[in-house]
């Protein structure tokens, strides 16, 4: 997949970052939240919104989270379906995600339009989608495509018993690196970026989670806070996302 630039100037508090999960019913929305929703537990301090938070508690929940190096506070909201529920909760949320399966993606082009009212980043995760489905998706004209989800009989029968979904060969991380910085610097460009303080917050990709780790140590060496994140790309690993601490600011 791609890493797109954002549609909207940033309106969020680094320290804190609420993310809303939107669409019709029935197209896989709770399950997305409650997978995010998971992860992050596993990189920080998250509270669970919405029908999400019957699967995932708020919290530490089971295992303690690990450090991330950003020190981010995370909100995750699993909202009504339904475009009004999207026109109301727009102004309490920093990054939209827009949840459809294919047969429904025009759907998205209206959280699409009241997004473009707004200062609020919006993106689209694809649910239930095969490889035929490809090209309808590729052709849509509408919110950027943050990830994809395969229809997978396990996980709907994880979200009927009320758990997660244990998908052990995925990653959710995409959507957490959209949601924080979409548009990727290679490190001089984004060292420079975060010293200079021309942004607040950095992408650079990298080969491999080694190579991660190794950036990650330089940009901490330079009094600013990263972490490495998994990712989807296929010429790639993943991506080291940096920013300034809120001390710095």
């Amino acid at each position: 997949m791609s890493i797109h630039t954002p549609n909207h100037p940033r309106k969020r508090d680094r320290t804190a970052h609420r993310l809303g999960f939107f669409g019709e019913s029935r197209t896989g929305k709770t399950t997305v939240s409650s997978l995010v929703a998971d992860r992050l537990s596993n990189r920080g301090q998250v509270s669970v919104l919405g029908e999400a938070s019957n699967i995932v508690e708020s919290g530490t929940m089971q295992r303690p989270p690990a450090s991330t190096g950003l020190v981010i506070r995370w909100t995750v909201r699993d909202a009504e379906a339904g475009i009004e529920a999207f026109e109301r909760l727009i102004d309490e949320i920093d990054t939209a995600f827009v949840v459809a399966t294919p047969d429904r993606l025009a759907s998205a082009s209206a959280y699409e339009r009241v997004a473009d009212r707004t200062e609020t980043d919006i993106f689209l995760i694809v649910t239930r989608f095969t490889e035929s489905d490809r090209e309808r998706v590729r052709r849509f004209d509408g919110p950027e495509v943050a990830e994809y989800f395969i229809t997978m009989r396990r996980i709907d029968t994880a979200i009927a018993a009320n758990r997660v979904p244990s998908l052990t060969d995925w990653t959710v991380e995409a959507i957490l690196i959209e949601a924080l910085q979409p548009e990727r610097l290679d490190f001089d460009a984004a060292l420079n970026a975060l010293e200079e303080r021309r942004r607040s917050i950095v992408n650079i990709e990298v080969d491999d989670e080694a190579s991660g780790a190794d950036i990650v140590q330089s940009v901490r060496s330079h009094g600013f806070l990263a972490d490495f994140f998994n990712c989807n790309c296929q010429c790639h690993d993943g991506h080291v996302i940096a920013r300034v601490s809120a001390v710095g600011r």
